[in-house]
């Protein structure tokens, strides 16, 4: 009995090592990728920047360390072609599985990006969730100057662009929901804008605005005001920040909760747009006035203030995305789909036109939470 024991002991030993060793080479012949660039060429050839992980990090001889990461930069007349020349590099196979970020470069953006894309969601290896950015230069430009040795440039990104929900300046959309938007009918689609900055001679990223393409290409960037205002207009401001003015000086609020409903009226022969947004939000500072006890006149005179700031940025916004670049990004035209779907096919050549005549009427109703602190009681 313990001769056998001791047998059976060796031979799970034996395929535990085994198992280990097979995991090991396994491992060390693939390439995992964190994050892929996207450029085009003058000749119609794709560019591709992957940012892998080096599974070799290990010590040299004289105590320093290989980087972290590792950039290789490929080219292809597709981007999977591009991709899957990357084995030339180090006889690896890059693994996509693990990829967080898809950067789009300028050139590309602007070209139109619904081909570049075509592989990404056709292939069952990447995932439908992964971020999508755009940047404004080439896509390897921008990973080169964002990379060090010892961060994840991609990793960096995606936690700044899941920030949406906290910081309502900051967009973000996932490869399943563009393609999603880019296959609706008569709707664009909008992705954040990433770039770099120096902080202590270190690279960092941050968000830069919005960039919206109309029909796959690129037609214009958005600010942070103006990126707060495509939020509030497709109900995906959740919290952060608003600064504005008043008499006495500069204010905020902090938005803790916010909700829009969006509706349509075509029984005319023009649509009618109507955007109600809710808000809730706390004071967050205040000039002027009598100090920190708020009057109840100060108050309500921050809250129309405020409302008056989100309404004409909204609408500000709908003129030039409905009138000047012809982009319906925010995707109201897909009310006239929901609720007037007969009078959509008729309309559905001069879509455009008609998202240009409509009327756009936003209502800000705001609810101020907290006023701060009362020292006079």
């Amino acid at each position: 009995m313990r001769k056998a024991a001791i047998i059976l002991i060796a031979f799970l030993c034996t395929v535990a090592l085994l198992n280990r060793n097979a995991f090991k080479d396994d491992i060390s012949n693939r390439t995992v990728v964190q994050g892929i660039g996207i450029d085009i060429n003058d000749d119609e050839t794709y560019t591709v920047t992957l940012e892998t992980i080096n599974t070799e990090n290990y010590s040299n001889s004289d105590g320093s360390a290989k980087p972290v990461m590792n950039l290789r930069i490929v080219d292809g007349k597709t981007v999977s072609s591009a991709i899957k020349s990357a084995f030339s590099f180090d006889g690896k196979t890059p693994v996509l599985s693990q990829n967080r970020v898809i950067i789009i470069g300028k050139d590309l953006a602007e070209k139109g990006i619904i081909e570049a894309l075509d592989f990404f969601i056709r292939d069952a290896e990447n995932y439908p969730t992964v971020q999508v950015a755009a940047v404004e230069e080439k896509a390897a430009d921008f990973f080169k100057n964002a990379s060090d040795e010892s961060s994840v440039v991609s990793r960096n990104i995606e936690k700044i662009l899941l920030t949406s929900d906290e910081d309502i300046a900051v967009t973000s959309i996932t490869l399943c929901e563009l393609a999603n938007r880019a296959e609706s009918k008569g709707q664009a689609f909008y992705m954040p804008i990433v770039s770099t900055f120096k902080e202590k001679d270190k690279p960092e990223v941050k968000s830069n605005g919005t960039a919206v393409f109309r029909n796959g290409k690129y037609v214009c960037n958005l600010d942070d005001e103006e990126t707060i205002a495509l939020n509030f207009l497709c109900n995906n401001a959740r919290k952060g920040a608003i600064d504005f003015y008043t008499d006495n000086g500069p204010a905020a609020i902090s938005v803790i909760k916010s909700s829009t409903a969006r509706s349509v009226d075509y029984s005319s022969d023009t649509p009618n747009f109507n955007v109600k947004i809710k808000i809730e939000a706390d004071i967050a500072e205040a000039s002027g006035g009598g100090g920190y006890n708020l009057s109840e006149g100060e108050v309500s005179t921050l809250n129309r203030n405020a409302e008056e700031k989100i309404e004409n940025s909204v609408k500000s916004l709908c003129q030039k995305l409905y009138s000047v670049e012809k982009a319906d990004a925010p995707g109201l035209s897909r009310l006239i789909y929901i609720y007037y779907p007969e009078k959509f096919r008729a309309a559905e050549k001069n879509l455009s036109e008609i998202m240009t005549e409509s009327h756009y009427a936003v209502e800000v109703e705001m609810c101020i939470r907290r006023i701060g602190q009362d020292y006079s009681s």
